[in-house]
């Protein structure tokens, strides 16, 4: 009796296969239905031959037709940050030191260095030229101070300018001071409570002659659009290699326009040309990054 019954279900099985019909199209087996499995996809028919193997769902799936674009809608914003901008002009020339001159000048102004004491860092080059419309002089500190004094002598050590600050940048005021044209001064800043100042730097106080073609240049700017003269005269101040100058007028334009990239640019070329003031330009190019004009 059980083997007559088995033997009734494997010829059920046997005889129960997919058939085709005249049109190609495969019936779905009765087989996989009694035995609890379902088919993932069904067998095709090409030329009246049954595939190898099942074609994939994903395949069997319509494509999407993509939408044509608006001609009238913006085009999509870019996730790209804006490249910065790279200035072509050479400006080397800033820093005028002769590094083979061994000249040293007296840095003492108040006691002996006898130990290692917090000094500012001047932010300006070496020996640099001094023309006076709109010099700023800076430095950099980083710890407790109580202000600072930037000073100012001759050659002889005599002291023209002696101020104490609280703000790391001074606009020097040069219409009480008489820089005599062709001659040497050297600026330093002491940190208070500390009875020492930094070591000096140079400026050279351009030539009586050179002071009257800067100012015939800047005399002859057309004054007309207000932004761009102020820009042709920081383009002069630069021509020319006077970083005290150029960087105050930079300052001047950012003040008043900050939101233009173009300034930071320039400001930041100009305190690429020496290490001291590195940061300085990457702070500036940045910025210039994030401008939106």
């Amino acid at each position: 009796m059980k083997l007559a019954i088995t033997c009734s279900l494997l010829t059920a099985t046997f005889l129960i296969q997919p058939t085709h019909t005249q049109n190609g199209a495969t019936a779905e087996s009765n087989v996989e239905a009694n035995v609890g499995v379902r088919s993932s996809a069904t067998q095709s028919i090409t030329g009246n031959q049954p595939s190898a193997e099942p074609t994939s769902i994903l395949t069997t799936r319509p494509q999407q037709s993509q939408a044509t674009p608006d001609p009238k809608s913006p085009p999509p914003a870019s996730n790209n940050k804006p490249k910065r901008k790279v200035l072509d002009a050479d400006l080397s020339g800033f820093d005028i030191s002769d590094p083979k001159s061994n000249k040293k000048v007296t840095t003492m102004l108040g006691g002996s260095r006898t130990a290692a004491v917090p000094s500012a860092t001047l932010l300006a080059p070496k020996r640099a030229k001094f023309y006076g419309q709109s010099a700023t002089f800076d430095w950099s500190f980083t710890g407790h101070n109580e202000g600072y004094v930037l000073i100012i002598t001759d050659e002889d050590e005599t002291q023209l300018v002696h101020l104490q600050l609280q703000e790391t940048r001074y606009r020097l005021d040069t219409s009480a001071i008489k820089f005599q044209p062709g001659q040497t001064y050297y600026w330093r800043v002491q940190v208070l409570p500390n009875p020492l100042a930094s070591e000096p730097l140079e400026f050279e106080v351009v030539s009586a002659q050179e002071q009257q073609a800067i100012t015939k240049a800047i005399a002859a700017i057309p004054t007309t659009n207000p932004y761009q003269s102020a820009l042709a005269k920081a383009q002069i101040l630069t021509d020319r290699r006077l970083w005290f100058d150029a960087l105050g007028a930079y300052d001047d334009l950012i003040a008043k326009y900050p939101d233009r990239s173009e300034l930071y640019n320039q400001r930041g070329a100009i305190y690429a040309q020496i290490p001291a003031t590195k940061s300085q330009s990457e702070s500036d190019f940045a910025r210039a990054d994030k401008s939106p004009q």
